[in-house]
């Protein structure tokens, strides 16, 4: 009598039948314990997937790439600048611990931004930092303005103190997530050429102020954003042909007739030997950088390229010097980090299902790309010399702070596909 529900009870928990012969105690305990595991291996299996989900690879891959990155820089810094500071401050450390500094401001605000929803990003915060970024180039251009202050030559700094900060930099961001809401709102007119001028309308005048403060890299770096954003929102070759001709067109205006220097830049990235005494001398001193430093580098801090032969070492060309004092190797490395950076991002970009943070993400993925494309390439002779720092590495405050600033935008938009993800996990299964 007492055989029967026992058999129905080991086969409800078990799934199927269990021979007769077996004892009803032990039939039900063994069923008992394997519902229970089964259960259990169920749940452990979800907790593990869920908190896969929590932390998606491209977050471990962009968090290790830009610690590595950050560290390594920071070190790189100290050393290539570290004769440049004695000279003028008597203080080895000074630079480093201003970039130190710069870095730290950085970080808090990549954390912070990585907390702010994207949809705040979008409604709230992009309408600012367009504002903020035309106020401060306007600021800039102005001729006499107190606030402005020239470097080297260009005018594109606003400082207080000895606080500084650059406009164009944060122009960079600001039209990566004003292009991104504006294609999403027009998406389905992206083929009509109103559309085209009315985002030239903005776009234009940004491009013009940066301009108007002698940074021709920064400008054509801004057109390469908006045109490929333009591109990725499936806008017709035609006005991509259109937008590559103007870009073409202000470059050559802009070597050609703005700036005599341009021109001697270009002369000497064709023939740098003609100009070892003038505009090549800085390609030429970083090709020997690289060569002096071989495969493994001459050793941390024993760089000769940084004891005044190479000018600004510690900022654009600061990868001569990683790849004298570590070599090949070094040189790999970081270049290596930064393509994991931008990696992720496009990873980021490709994980989620929100079509502005989406433009958002390959937007900085193309801005850090091509920035370090540029860096690397000047500094191996194969750009025209052009001052734009490495990102993460170099040291230049503003910088630093809008591209930190740039990832926690990259990481609060993978936080939420995280958070969608998991929302649509399936649930653990109950056991009966």
């Amino acid at each position: 009598m007492s055989a029967a529900p026992d058999r129905r009870r080991g086969a409800g928990r078990s799934g199927s039948r269990r021979a007769p012969a077996k004892p009803a105690g032990k039939g039900s305990a063994r069923g008992g314990s394997a519902g229970r595991g089964g259960s259990a291996g169920r749940g452990g299996s979800a907790g593990r997937a869920g908190r896969n989900l929590q932390r998606p690879a491209e977050q471990t891959v962009l968090f290790w790439a830009l610690s590595l990155l950050l560290g390594l820089g920071a070190v790189m810094v100290y050393s290539a600048s570290s004769v440049t500071a004695q000279r003028t401050s008597g203080n080895t450390w000074s630079v480093v611990a201003r970039h130190s500094v710069y870095m730290a401001i950085g970080l808090a605000l990549l954390f912070g931004a990585s907390r702010i929803p994207i949809w705040v990003w979008r409604q709230r915060l992009t309408p600012i930092l367009l504002v903020l970024s035309f106020a401060g180039l306007v600021l800039v251009a102005i001729p006499g303005m107190p606030l402005a202050s020239e470097v080297n030559g260009a005018n594109r700094w606003l400082r207080v103190g000895p606080l500084g900060f650059q406009p164009s930099e944060l122009a960079k961001l600001a039209l990566v997530l004003w292009l991104a809401q504006f294609l999403v709102t027009n998406r389905d007119r992206i083929e009509e050429w109103s559309v085209l001028k009315r985002a030239a309308m903005v776009a234009a005048p940004l491009c013009g102020l940066v301009l108007v403060g002698d940074d021709l890299g920064t400008t054509l770096l801004l057109g390469v954003i908006f045109a490929v954003l333009w591109f990725l929102s499936g806008a017709p070759l035609r006005q991509l042909a259109a937008v590559g001709g103007a870009m073409l067109g202000v470059g050559l205006i802009a070597v050609t007739y703005l700036e005599g220097f341009r021109v001697q830049r270009v002369l000497a990235y064709l023939s740098p030997q003609d100009h070892a005494d003038g505009a090549g001398y800085q390609t030429l001193q970083s090709q020997i950088g690289f060569a002096s430093g071989g495969l493994w580098g001459r050793g941390p801090g024993a760089s000769k390229a940084k004891w005044g032969f190479l000018p600004e070492a510690h900022t654009d060309f600061i990868l001569a010097v990683i790849g004298e004092e570590l070599g090949l190797i070094g040189t790999i490395v970081i270049i290596g980090s930064l393509t994991a950076v931008v990696g992720a991002g496009i990873a980021i970009g490709l994980r989620t299902e929100d079509r502005f943070a989406r433009l958002v993400a390959f937007g900085i993925s193309t801005w850090l790309g091509v920035q370090a494309l540029v860096n690397v390439g000047v500094a191996v002779g194969a750009l025209p010399t052009k001052g734009i720092p490495l990102p993460f590495v170099s040291s230049g405050g503003t910088s630093m702070i809008v591209s930190l600033m740039a990832i926690g935008v990259l990481w609060s938009i993978s936080r939420s596909g995280s958070s969608s993800s998991r929302m649509r996990a399936p649930r653990p299964a109950r056991a009966r």
